[in-house]
């Protein structure tokens, strides 16, 4: 029977009273009002997890990363492996059983793209290969795509976790920068033999100078792969990491990102952070402008088309002369693209399996263009899946926040690192925890591609009630 009293006292609930709040569920201690929502929100981006959890997923983003700065090499067998490559075989089962199971949001056709990469250019290595020595590759590729990027699919799953992320790889960078900037200066290699005292390490790799510099490696196989990896922080740092921070702090930690990044002295480094800045002046300056993208997108398209019709050199030949150090670098970029993509049309369905690509004696056997040597060695299907999971993230991720809104930022920073590095690489290639750090990047912008979806397939619109919540939905509440 409802009395006065009870109707003034409200419903009656046991355990736990909970709430809407920035898109979870938390405690209260006052009833749960059936208010209209704003935007309405999926189930499991509602589940308030663990305290323990959230203290284990910190420590797994750490310690990832923390592999991704060690130089060190073991034996096992014939096969040699690195410490990030250990870590992924001990997380790829476990990462991709949580994802299998809804820990890390709704599965997407992302997801599926880099399964289906990663099973692919490991299968194309066992069809043009012999078994035994197809192996270590297809095993190699499958751990570095699929592991890495269901690590950060699995381990990034809002806007905290994103920003700690950011933050561990970019205190790493600034650890590193007094080391980088002596071994731009003096020319030695301090971190590589500091490794090689305690076992095996990465070679030290010695260049010619550009600047009156040499060229810094860090812990880093090559400059072109330290160079790369510190500019995807550049963006980060300004947007995601030091967002809330005054300007001078942002403006200490950008510094010091992009002076890690000059220490390689790498064309696609310094391309990949003059990308950045370009953006993010752009986004300055046309601020208060809603279409700024989609005038920025048509004025690159219509640059494109008045370039191939009014010049004697096509759009391509012209990126490589005006992003290269020199005259040598930019001719052999355009020997690499033509000699590399008629190899790629000789065996275009699934590639060649190896490295050893038809070239000139003179020239070297690197392929400095990462799409380049994707489609060389898993051929245009290859190519195709890996390219579809860049554009359909950019596109997804790009969608949702508002200008004030602290997830918009993070989406910038995101969506200007990753754009950067799609052009950079054009310019280089990326290989081991290089290209482990960007498959995992672009796992962590799963749960930007989740915001930007349609929230709820109950439609809950402005001026209705929400659903009541169905406790099979959502994680327990921690006592």
């Amino acid at each position: 029977m409802v009395t006065p009293a009870s109707r003034a006292r409200g419903p009656q609930r046991k355990g736990p009273l909970v709430r809407v709040h920035n898109g979870r569920l938390v405690r209260t201690d006052t009833a749960v009002e059936r208010q209209p929502l704003d935007t309405p929100l999926l189930p499991t981006e509602m589940a308030a997890a663990p305290a323990h959890s959230s203290l284990a997923r910190r420590l797994m983003i750490i310690g990832f990363i923390a592999t991704l700065f060690l130089p060190s090499l073991y034996d096992v067998g014939s096969i040699r492996l690195s410490p990030s490559l250990i870590l992924l075989i001990v997380t790829l089962p476990v990462m991709l059983g949580l994802w299998a199971v809804g820990r890390a949001g709704q599965r997407s056709v992302i997801d599926a793209l880099v399964l289906a990469f990663a099973i692919w250019a490991a299968a194309t290595r066992f069809l043009l290969l012999d078994p035994r020595d197809a192996i270590e590759p297809a095993g190699v590729v499958l751990l570095q795509s699929a592991g890495a990027y269901f690590a950060g699919r699995v381990l990034v799953r809002d806007a905290p976790s994103m920003r700690y992320t950011f933050a561990v790889a970019i205190v790493g960078v600034i650890l590193l920068a007094p080391f980088l900037i002596w071994e731009s200066v003096s020319g030695t290699k301090p971190l590589l033999d500091l490794a090689g005292r305690f076992g095996q390490a990465l070679a030290p790799t010695y260049m010619e100078e550009r600047w009156g510099f040499s060229r810094a490696q860090g812990v880093f196989e090559h400059p072109i792969l330290l160079g790369v990896f510190c500019a995807t922080l550049m963006a980060p740092a300004i947007y995601i990491t030091a967002a809330r921070r005054t300007l001078a702090f942002r403006s200490g930690i950008a510094s010091t990102v992009a002076i890690a990044t000059l220490t390689s002295l790498s064309t696609g480094a310094l391309l990949s952070m003059n990308v950045q800045f370009a953006l993010m002046t752009w986004n300055l300056l046309l601020r208060r402008v809603q279409r700024r993208w989609i005038i920025l997108i048509a004025l690159c398209v219509a640059a494109f088309v008045v370039t191939d019709l009014l010049s004697d050199r096509t759009p391509f030949h012209l990126f490589v002369d005006y992003a290269t150090f020199n005259t040598r670098n930019s001719y052999n970029r355009i020997l690499i693209w033509e000699f590399g993509t008629a190899d790629v049309m000789r065996s275009p369905l699934i590639g060649h399996g190896t490295d050893e690509w038809e070239r000139p004696a003179y020239m070297s056997n690197s392929m400095d263009n990462f799409w380049l040597v994707i489609a060389y060695r898993y051929g245009l299907v290859g190519l195709a899946l890996l390219a579809s999971v860049f554009m359909l993230t950019l596109f997804r991720a790009s969608k949702g926040g508002t200008a004030g809104d602290d997830e918009a930022a993070i989406r910038l920073g995101y969506v200007f690192a990753v754009v950067a590095t799609m052009v950079a690489i054009v310019s280089v290639h990326l290989w081991n925890n290089s290209y482990i750090w960007l498959m995992f990047v672009l796992g962590t912008g799963g749960w930007l591609v989740e915001a930007a979806r349609p929230r709820n397939e109950a439609k809950v619109r402005r001026g209705q009630a929400a659903p009541p919540v169905a406790a099979g939905h959502f994680a327990p509440l921690p006592s």
